[in-house]
């Protein structure tokens, strides 16, 4: 059955893609939590690489290069984008401008709103949403409602009222007909990063190779989650974010239901994950004004763009100028920002301050 308006066409084929998708998210998310104790965190991870932490860097190498390799593959075997499981990621571009095209400022704002907001709010849509919701967190709860509400109301807002060049050309340099190459060049990419992750913890130490092993095997099935569920498919994201009975596209709720779904069930199963020694959950339990704005920036971005991190690096294959580059650079720079101002602002009490 399917169900069509002016922009949007979907049917019951999306909704059974969104619960396959959301539930490989799930078991993705579940593997690396039950294995290693760990909270698999996009904007995190994403910023720990481009910090160069010592501490973790070979097995968040091995997680992101895993996610690009899931999706190259997807890519290949549909058709090179062309199937409706890829339809409407970055080369919509040119077909689609009135409701996804962003523009070359429209991926500053957005990365730089997504990165800072990420920082200061500690955590996106996986690590608060499918990994914070499960453990029923108050701050994943609270961070939930507050991005998804300003996303919401920001992609709303841009679709009825802000005027569509208002972010400047959005049409995509690349021909179409390049993207069987560039594909290819990003999937051998990202198995020599893969390589090149095992290699580096083999050298540094051999003892915490599993790290490494785990963390990819939870980005490869991570990433085909993200591509079965339609999440790099922005006209899919904006479109559920917009509301408008011509428009709105309510088949992404079943991806984070079913994620959290399976989460709630296999966070539970283990007193103590199987590779390391206790959880590594997140400390901080305070409700403050950091986690309300940061919550609320992400949304806003996440409202303009129809991108988080972990959809972004998906999205390489279908390489853009506008997301692989200036998204992904001004997503690193808000976080190096936001970094700093929490740093400055740790001793002021309105920022810290319980609210709940």
């Amino acid at each position: 059955m399917s169900y069509c308006n002016t922009n949007v066409c979907w049917n019951s084929d999306d909704v059974y893609l969104a619960l396959i998708g959301g539930c490989l998210i799930g078991v993705a998310t579940s593997i690396h939590y039950m294995l290693m104790g760990r909270v698999t965190g996009f904007s995190g991870i994403y910023y720990s690489l481009i910090t160069f932490d010592k501490g973790s860097w070979n097995w968040k190498l091995g997680l992101m290069s895993s996610v690009m390799l899931a999706s190259c593959i997807m890519f290949k075997i549909y058709d090179n984008g062309q199937s409706s499981i890829l339809k409407g990621a970055s080369p919509s571009y040119n077909t689609e401008q009135m409701l996804t095209g962003i523009g070359w400022a429209g991926c500053v704002i957005s990365g730089f709103l997504v990165g800072f907001g990420t920082k200061m709010g500690n955590g996106c849509t996986s690590g608060h949403g499918v990994c914070g919701l499960p453990r029923l967190s108050i701050r994943s709860i609270v961070a939930v409602c507050t991005f998804m509400g300003m996303g919401f109301i920001t992609a709303t807002f841009r679709y009825w009222v802000v005027n569509k060049d208002f972010y400047g050309p959005s049409n995509n340099i690349i021909p179409l007909d390049s993207y069987s190459t560039i594909s290819t060049v990003f999937l051998c990419v990202s198995v020599a990063l893969i390589v090149l992750s095992f290699v580096l913890q083999n050298i540094q130490d051999k003892s915490k190779i599993v790290d490494v092993a785990v963390a990819s095997l939870t980005g490869f099935i991570f990433g085909l989650g993200l591509v079965i569920s339609g999440m790099v498919q922005r006209l899919k994201i904006v479109s559920f974010l917009t509301i408008s009975s011509q428009v709105w596209d309510p088949s992404l709720a079943f991806v984070m239901i079913t994620a959290v779904g399976v989460n709630f069930i296999t966070f539970r199963i283990l007193d103590k994950p199987v590779f390391n020694t206790k959880f590594e959950l997140p400390t901080n339990k305070t409700v403050d004004l950091k986690l309300i704005l940061g919550s609320a920036l992400f949304g806003m971005g996440w409202g303009i763009g129809g991108l988080c991190p972990g959809p972004a690096i998906a999205l390489y294959p279908e390489f853009t100028i506008q997301i692989g580059i200036l998204f992904m650079v001004f997503l690193g720079i808000g976080q190096y920002i936001a970094n700093f101002v929490v740093e400055k602002t740790k001793d002021v009490e309105i920022m810290s301050k319980p609210l709940l």
